[in-house]
């Protein structure tokens, strides 16, 4: 990788940038700087990667062979417009915003989203970390299948509007699931049970849709159409009354899903 990326300045301390920046440093990469708006956010990732923090975008580095942006995707516009290098790399870690919202940043723009769920102080395998890339420039987008690859052995070119679409997707399969998983915590905490007898329930179940269509291995009362049961779940939650709706509603939408597979 000799004509590659060897420089990188991260753009956000917050989960994505936290756990991306340190996996670059793992694979070899030098961060040589963490900007962030936050003087705390910017040191305590600067200390952990051992380079130099800042709060100044007039202060980025101008040594950087790539620029990530890692932060909400309302902020990125305003980003793009005060970016102090428009001959630079530059590229966004969002899903759901287009390459194209960098475009006043200057032409060499892209994208490197990495589709998983990220906590600061959780370690994740970024080898199976789907990294989903779009690059304005065939040359970049080559330089950026490198740096993946270092990262990754789960590399994708995906355009924005496919990017949308896992975006979308990602939010059913990791934040709704985690919303009914709270959602089962309450219900129990609240009746004196605890959450820990739902854990092997919930790693079966993710094991199953690991190697089955998730469609073929839906159970429960609501594809076997069993009303009596469904009946007396929703006197049961008629205590909660906004749980009873999601629960007639997700019912509604399992058989209406069984009606066509």
């Amino acid at each position: 990788m000799e004509k590659g990326i060897k420089k990188v300045v991260m753009i956000g301390a917050g989960n994505v940038g936290t756990r991306l920046a340190l996996a670059l440093k793992i694979n070899g990469l030098e961060v040589l700087q963490v900007f962030s708006r936050s003087r705390e956010s910017a040191d305590s990732l600067a200390h952990r990667l051992d380079c130099e923090p800042a709060t100044d975008l007039k202060k980025l580095s101008a040594e950087a062979d790539l620029y990530i942006v890692a932060i909400s995707d309302d902020a990125i516009p305003e980003l793009a417009e005060r970016f102090p290098y428009p001959g630079k790399f530059l590229v966004h870690t969002s899903g759901s915003m287009p390459m194209e919202v960098l475009k006043k940043a200057g032409n060499r723009i892209g994208v490197f989203y990495p589709l998983q769920t990220f906590s600061k102080e959780v370690e994740v395998d970024f080898s199976q970390v789907p990294l989903c890339l779009e690059a304005a420039h065939e040359q970049d987008m080559a330089l950026l299948e490198q740096l993946a690859a270092r990262l990754s052995t789960r590399v994708h070119r995906t355009s924005s509007e496919e990017r949308v679409l896992l975006h979308v997707a990602a939010v059913f399969a990791c934040n709704f699931t985690n919303h009914m998983y709270a959602i089962a915590e309450d219900i129990l905490s609240r009746n004196g049970l605890e959450f820990e007898m739902l854990r092997p329930l919930i790693l079966e179940t993710a094991r199953k849709a690991m190697h089955e269509s998730p469609a073929k291995v839906q159970t429960g009362p609501a594809v076997r159409k069993n009303e009596k049961v469904m009946k007396k779940h929703l006197v049961i939650l008629s205590a909660f009354e906004g749980y009873r709706k999601i629960y007639n509603f997700i019912s509604e939408s399992i058989i209406e899903k069984s009606k066509t597979d």
